[in-house]
């Protein structure tokens, strides 16, 4: 007994200085980049971003509904407002009034560079907001509005910081194409057409950038500093719908089983045997950047994820935000079953909206959910043209290097990390054009300044709008002078 006790302490002792071993050599992923100072931003700038969220250039599923004489005000107003883009790059309208520029760059070997951003905003009810929705208007700290942080507050710092180079006479050697989708919030057909245009064109991007992730505060546990999370990849949703029928008659003989509670029961068991939690390579490649950055004794957990992978898989999955990164999410949406009160019903419907981490696939989830369920009554239909999972892009690569150092040269004391976006971007339907794409623009965000987003109340800091134009600035200038 006492030698199996000195061999069990012996083999403890091994692991505890094994544990201990890796966390001392889990070094830091964080480059040693010194900020540079910012270009000065002129108030004019600040006024036209509040001039460009008064254009209510809001989308709708039933195109007949959008107001597209908004959209083309808004092309007039950034004709007007951008006099040397309009002059010096070329300019084409694709599908309704999707956008698409090029500045072409003098050095045709180099691959081009691609800035995203989406002209169209969601509604905004006004008697639940502080300011008006589109009154674009300026106080001492903000700009209200919406689509002042989705999408207009990048779009807009997207033409400053070009216009901004044209003055400043920057001829430039790579080619930048700027895109600008005008359905993203309900369709992205604008992406599909613009995506689509450049693959029949041949282009091959060096690193195409949409908006998505940003500099959060607050926001990643037990990390005090800013981090900028950019998204490497992106769930993709795929809506099922599942039917089951019975015969009818009146409820005051209702049969054992009925439509209603057959699919009742089949929906239980699928929320109850969700899909395993898993690490993507976005997130392993999150955890390789801020687990160093974690303090001490609970780095130990991050650096051995070895032996301790399924305690950070638990923590993740206490959270709504961290189970979505980690596990293909099951969210029962819709239901209907019945006419009247007095009448069983033939027929019970549901529709299920999965969120599919990379890797999965819809043909995996409908085996998994037909498993899960394992009933013949219960027919499984998946809803219009299911997307596949996004691909994942690399952290490894000049591209994305390049975009870290422009971050750290423009936000000092910020941390830079990977991560998978839960919601879906226009990024996903470049892939044929590049493999390196991103999704960050740096609004500065808290938990608070995400729920504006689509909420009520959305605004961005005028200081904040300065830095986003700061940040574009460098990275066309980044892309030019780093690649040569």
């Amino acid at each position: 007994m006492k030698k199996a006790l000195k061999f069990l302490g012996l083999i403890i002792s091994v692991l505890v200085i094994v544990l201990l071993l890796k966390t001392v050599f889990y070094f830091s992923k964080q480059l040693d980049v010194k900020p540079v100072e910012a270009i000065e931003i002129k108030n004019e700038s600040v006024q036209n971003l509040s001039k460009a969220i008064t254009f209510k250039t809001v989308s709708n599923k039933d195109y007949s509904l959008t107001d597209t004489s908004q959209f083309v005000h808004f092309h007039a107003f950034i004709d007007s407002t951008y006099p040397l883009i309009f002059r010096h790059l070329e300019k084409e309208v694709h599908g309704n009034y999707a956008l698409l520029y090029k500045w072409q760059g003098k050095n045709l070997n180099l691959k081009p560079l691609i800035l995203i951003a989406n002209q169209d905003v969601v509604p905004a009810v006004e008697e639940n907001w502080e300011k008006g929705p589109f009154s674009g208007e300026i106080d001492d700290q903000y700009v209200w509005g919406r689509g002042t942080r989705d999408d207009k507050g990048s779009l807009v710092s997207i033409f400053e910081a070009v216009e901004r180079l044209l003055e400043e006479g920057i001829s430039t050697e790579r080619t930048v194409y700027l895109v600008f989708n005008d359905e993203q919030e309900v369709s992205s057909k604008g992406a599909r057409v613009l995506a689509a245009t450049l693959k029949s064109r041949g282009v091959e991007a060096e690193m195409i950038l949409d908006h998505g992730g940003s500099i959060t505060s607050g926001i990643v546990p037990m990390i005090s500093k800013p981090v900028a999370l950019i998204g490497t990849s992106e769930k993709v949703f795929l809506p099922v719908e599942l039917t089951s029928k019975c015969a009818g008659g009146h409820p005051a003989m209702p049969q054992q089983e009925t439509a209603i509670s057959i699919l009742s029961k089949a929906l239980v068991k699928i929320t109850e045997n969700q899909p395993a939690p898993e690490f993507t390579p976005p997130i392993k490649a999150f955890l390789s950047y801020i687990g160093p950055e974690i303090p001490w004794p609970t780095r130990i957990v991050f650096a051995n994820q070895w032996l301790l992978g399924g305690v950070i898989k638990s923590i993740y999955t206490t959270s709504n935000e961290g189970n979505a990164t980690v596990r293909t999410t099951t969210a029962p949406t819709m239901l209907k079953a019945g006419i009247r009160d007095d009448v069983m019903p033939t027929e019970a419907r549901a529709i299920i909206q999965f969120g599919l981490l990379p890797g999965d696939t819809s043909e995996k989830v409908i085996e998994r959910l037909n498993k899960v369920i394992n009933d013949d009554r219960i027919s499984v239909t998946t809803l219009g043209n299911p997307k596949e999972p996004a691909k994942v892009s690399p952290v490894n690569c000049e591209a994305f290097n390049l975009l870290n150092k422009t971050i750290k040269e423009s936000f000092e004391n910020t941390y830079v990390a990977p991560i998978l976006m839960t919601a879906s971007f226009d990024g996903y339907y470049y892939s044929e054009v590049s493999p390196n794409i991103y999704r960050f623009t740096p609004y500065r965000s808290t938990s608070e300044d995400l729920a504006r987003m689509h909420g009520d109340n959305e605004r961005i800091t005028i200081e904040n709008y300065k830095e986003v134009i700061n940040f574009y600035y460098r990275l066309v200038k980044n892309f030019q002078e780093d690649f040569n």
